[in-house]
């Protein structure tokens, strides 16, 4: 269990430097392609513009649910899957924040990631690390090695149903009812509810 523990927590480490490192990349690209992304973005929020908060709180659930059980699972693929999972979302979360800053400042940028990022981004985290320890064991697997492939991904789906999925819950439900609020007193007046969905991954 130790091992275990061990190898779960370096894969842990691994997802955060390459969340962090692709999170900067997408920063640094040029206004441009941030300003681009933000109107493709923008053009679909419209057509959430009608929904209630709880209805909100049910696409951003089930959209982090439905991903992080894939990232566990289809880590299986020697961890190709989570690997790009968090790639892209580190990125476009990188361009959308590059692209708000000059229309909306740091501050209205924070106080829509802050309140269930805390919460959110380490459970995604976590999902990565699953995948990417499974697909670390297939690929010793692959390559003829001792695996235990199986274990690790049963271990997997225990620890999303027992901690990835109510984490996601809790994330979600912060995100389409407190989230906003935060938003409004930082902001002073009135903010679009979509403006959080831009950062959910």
């Amino acid at each position: 269990m130790a091992g275990e523990g061990k190898g779960l927590l370096g894969c842990f480490f691994f997802a955060a430097v390459v969340f962090v490192t692709s999170l900067a990349l997408g920063m640094s690209v040029s206004p441009d392609v941030s300003a681009e992304a933000l109107e493709e973005v923008g053009e679909f929020l419209g057509s959430l513009g009608g929904l209630s908060s709880l209805g909100l709180f049910l696409i951003i659930f089930l959209n982090n649910a439905v991903k992080a059980l894939g990232v566990v699972t289809f880590g299986i693929f020697f961890g190709l899957v989570p690997l790009f999972f968090i790639l892209f979302n580190g990125f476009i979360l990188g361009v959308l924040v590059s692209a708000l800053e000059s229309e909306a400042g740091y501050g209205l940028i924070a106080a829509s990631l802050v309140p269930h990022g805390v919460i959110e981004v380490p459970i995604l985290l976590l999902a990565t690390a699953l995948g990417l320890a499974v697909g670390w064991q297939s690929l010793r697997w692959f390559a003829g090695r001792e695996s235990a492939v199986r274990s690790w991904l049963g271990q997997g789906l225990r620890t999303y149903f027992r901690w990835v999925m109510p984490g996601l819950l809790l994330a979600a439900a912060i995100e389409a009812f407190i989230t906003p609020h935060v938003m409004r007193l930082v902001a002073g007046e009135p903010v679009c509810v979509g403006l959080t969905c831009l950062v959910n991954f």
